[in-house]
């Protein structure tokens, strides 16, 4: 299962992806602005332009690899742009016809996730459940691989850091992974 939830505040967005799959639970984000799509065109172009200002030897190269005479940066980054297209440059991520929504992040973005999905925050301790490198009592104790790397729990035998240890999700963090959000997508 795998559902992804869009917010947004004012100019910027977050989508938070929630995957349950195999018992393993994992919530991840993308995080970003949003622009019109005449601001994207713009931002764009600066980009290309900027980076022709910035390497003029890239202006040169593009020059002779397609036979041009471009004598500016600004004509070398419209041709950029009408080649590959008008958000050339910019991680564009989604967009819905008036504004394009371009990433400045994305991954374990806690901190955004947070802001825009507080509700989320009590499920971060479940990210990952079948990748601790402690067995149940370390973590317990309170003993990570930073802080006791390789040392052998008392309890069980296993050697901290030695593999992964999976922490089998209870039926709340299942159920909130399954209908989270089901009105928002």
């Amino acid at each position: 299962m795998e559902r992804k939830i869009m917010r947004r505040k004012g100019n910027e967005f977050c989508e938070l992806t929630i995957r349950l799959h195999d018992g393993r639970f994992t919530l991840s984000g993308t995080a970003g602005v949003v622009l019109t799509e005449r601001q994207g065109r713009r931002e764009a172009l600066e980009y290309w332009e900027s980076f022709f200002e910035e390497s003029p030897g890239e202006l040169i190269a593009m020059n002779e690899r397609f036979g041009r005479q471009f004598r500016t940066p600004r004509g070398a980054a419209k041709f950029v742009l009408e080649c590959d297209g008008e958000y050339h440059g910019l991680d564009v991520v989604d967009g819905d016809g008036n504004d394009v929504y371009v990433c400045h992040s994305c991954g374990q973005i806690r901190d955004e996730i947070a802001r825009f999905f507080p509700e989320a925050v009590p499920y971060f301790a479940w990210h990952l459940n079948d990748m601790r490198s402690e067995c149940e009592h370390q973590e317990a104790r309170g003993e990570t691989y930073q802080t006791h790397p390789g040392e052998v729990c008392p309890d069980c035998g296993y050697k901290l850091g030695s593999g992964w240890t999976k922490r089998e999700l209870p039926a709340e963090v299942v159920t909130w992974a399954e209908t989270f959000g089901a009105d928002e997508s």
